[in-house]
């Protein structure tokens, strides 16, 4: 099984403390790596400030197609995590929840395209995570929290209506609190075990296995 692992800094694996990236016994997609086994194989694809809404797909700077459509055509796909919507949160953006979504839906009716003429891979969606409006990002990211409450729901809506998977990144994953929006180590091995049960449960292709320990 080819898993792709798409999504911003959280999947990048950025530290809260200090700005750095994890190393690859911290961050979710290599914990994930570790759990599901060397016969798979678990492709990184994190960056920060990725969105999803800001530029049409296939073109633009930070529009996460663009950088999709290279892994879709270097790879025979089994799986595909998405894991966006945070950074399209950002004030500047002034974009609401629904058109957030909107944009959710735009990037699957992509990959649908894409796999128009072959078999798709199984599309996973972990909704945006909490956010606190604290710090550096108090003014960034100001009026965020309440609103990735609404986003996690219509990422939900989303998901069924095109027959994904999905993860409420929203309901079970807490930021650093002093930082506001990137993961704790212990956050990426809750998410690995997460993203990896809900796999186990939904595919032939996972052995059962021993999760990661906190």
């Amino acid at each position: 099984m080819n898993v792709l692992c798409f999504g911003d800094s959280n999947t990048f694996g950025l530290s809260a403390i200090d700005g750095s990236r994890l190393s690859e016994i911290e961050r979710w997609p290599t914990l994930f790596k570790q759990a599901i086994g060397d016969e798979h194989k678990v492709i990184e694809a994190g960056q920060p400030n990725r969105t999803l809404v800001n530029n049409p797909p296939f073109t633009g700077n930070k529009s996460g197609v663009t950088y999709l459509k290279p892994y879709l055509e270097a790879h025979q796909l089994d799986v595909i995590i998405i894991q966006l919507g945070t950074n399209d949160l950002k004030a500047r953006f002034a974009l609401t929840a629904e058109k957030i979504a909107e944009g959710l839906a735009q990037f699957i009716n992509e990959i649908e395209l894409f796999y128009q003429s072959t078999p798709q891979p199984r599309l996973v969606i972990i909704s945006p995570f909490t956010v606190f409006e604290v710090g550096q990002y108090q003014r960034i990211y100001a009026g965020a929290q309440a609103k990735a409450v609404q986003l996690s729901h219509e990422c939900r809506r989303i998901a069924h209506a095109h027959n994904c998977l999905f993860l409420d990144g929203h309901t079970l994953i807490t930021p650093c609190k002093n930082e506001g929006i990137h993961l704790p180590a212990t956050e990426h091995k809750k998410l690995a075990n997460a993203v990896f049960e809900l796999i186990y449960q939904y595919s032939g292709y996972l052995r059962r296995a021993v999760l990661i320990s906190d």
